[in-house]
């Protein structure tokens, strides 16, 4: 074999790699989406935790989003508040929307020293996993299976599992991205008024016979609440009171009545400390 039979192959196959390329270049360029720089400006006032609380699979496309869309509003970015509001509101030359501040409350007081269960469980470790079988093993089917998923899904280590088995929220933590929304099986935890001090601890819509037997803190739908309330901000709906927290004046009056202690009042949200200096 001579040298051109061993340079011909290597001179056909770099011949058509330049073809190709060059074929390639000109497509790309035919098809090319014109990236508006303008976007990156936007994208980079954002806190780039890409957590998803926004609604967006992550920061950028938010960004362009709020960028493209005059309706998509400035106060989605919970880990960045106000300050990145305005400053959204600003470059884009928008007003920044009225939005009422959230948190995310718990609604199961029926941990594992109160809810009784239906059968032993000893599956994976994971709420989603444990919901697939009957719902849990708990009685109540609508109870916190408390296997720490909403836990493990806040990114603002604004949620810690208690002893019997149900998460707590720090207020003071909490941006109401809701993760922890989206991460309970049970639909458990919502996103209420920050205002809101007074809370139903049971979405429970069994009858009270049957909630009895269930859960020593489940509601049991007796309308003593109801007939206490003073503004009308409280009504046994489906077997459960629900709260009104437009009309709560967090007076603490169905606290009182409550004969089986799941209405609970909060203290006041406790305002940061400002820093010296």
């Amino acid at each position: 074999m001579n040298i051109k039979e061993l340079l011909l192959p290597g001179l056909i196959i770099g011949i058509l790699g330049f073809v190709f390329s060059f074929v390639l270049s000109l497509v790309a360029r035919r098809f090319a989406v014109p990236h508006d720089e303008r976007i990156d400006k936007v994208a980079e006032l954002l806190p780039g935790l890409n957590c998803g609380g926004c609604g967006f699979p992550n920061c950028y496309a938010y960004a362009e989003s709020v960028f493209k869309h005059s309706f998509v509003p400035l106060t989605f970015c919970k880990p960045g508040g106000d300050k990145v509001a305005q400053d959204l509101a600003r470059i884009l030359g928008r007003e920044v929307e009225k939005d009422e501040k959230l948190v995310a409350k718990v609604f199961c007081k029926g941990g594992n020293t109160r809810a009784k269960e239906e059968f032993a469980y000893s599956g994976i470790h994971l709420c989603r996993a444990a919901h697939i079988l009957k719902g849990g093993a708990k009685i109540c089917k609508q109870g916190c299976l408390g296997f720490g998923d909403c836990f493990r899904a806040c990114r603002f280590d604004a949620i810690q599992m208690s002893d019997s088995g149900l998460p707590i929220i720090d207020r003071n933590k909490c941006i109401a991205c809701g993760a922890c929304v989206k991460a309970c099986p049970k639909g458990l935890i919502q996103l209420v008024p920050q205002r809101a001090r007074v809370f139903v601890e049971c979405i429970n819509t069994d009858k009270g016979a049957f909630t009895m037997k269930a859960c020593e803190a489940g509601c049991i739908g007796c309308k003593l609440c109801e007939r206490e309330c003073p503004f009308d901000a409280i009504h046994v709906i489906n077997n459960v009171a629900v709260i009104d927290y437009d009309k709560c004046k967090n007076c603490g009056k169905c606290v009182q009545v409550c004969p089986r202690n799941i209405i609970l009042q909060l203290p006041p949200l406790m305002k940061p400390k400002k820093k010296a200096g």
